[in-house]
């Protein structure tokens, strides 16, 4: 909003940039300080169709679903300069309340949330030296790998927190992938 309708704001002001993750950057050329939350990679609630009666298409305005993979894909510094980059305060994976309760909160947040959270935490590079971002299979695959075993964790501790694959795939890593 502050883009769209030309907000005058001070340099200490905080922007939370959600509408697209597009926008960072000219949130970033006011110089000022932002936090990722752009609906086109962190809204939880997308892609669960419409909650008004009157649209029998029943998409959302923030459709389609944010996978795990969606989020894990973020890149919170793209096409910043390194010299914008501690603009960049963090990020957050919000969550409208019109189609969630305590019934289903915690399967529409979990693990997805986890895939978020290690995008802010490790950066580009993981801790083994591999690039999380781009086409690489081995990030990927290793992500799932620790989101599931987090998933399982969450569960034994009475999360309940949807499957991000067959538990069959979940204990043989890789086996369930296609081949390219």
């Amino acid at each position: 909003m502050v883009l769209t309708h030309n907000v005058p704001v001070v340099n200490d002001t905080v922007v939370v940039v959600w509408q697209t993750s597009e926008d960072a950057v000219s949130v970033a050329e006011r110089n000022l300080r932002f936090i990722h939350q752009p609906s086109n990679y962190f809204y939880l609630d997308c892609g669960a169709g419409e909650w008004l009666g009157n649209d029998i298409l029943g998409n959302s305005w923030c459709d389609p679903f944010k996978t795990w993979q969606r989020a894990y894909s973020f890149d919170p510094y793209a096409n910043l300069t390194q010299d914008q980059y501690h603009l960049v305060l963090g990020g957050q994976m919000p969550l409208w309340s019109e189609q969630s309760s305590p019934e289903n909160l915690d399967s529409i947040v979990w693990p997805r949330l986890a895939a978020a959270a290690e995008v802010f935490w490790t950066g580009e590079t993981l801790p083994d030296g591999i690039s999380r971002l781009g086409p690489n299979v081995t990030s990927g695959r290793n992500a799932l790998a620790r989101l599931n075993e987090l998933r399982y964790r969450l569960v034994d501790r009475g999360v309940k927190a949807i499957a991000l694959q067959p538990k069959w795939c979940a204990l043989r890593p890789g086996e369930c992938d296609l081949d390219s």
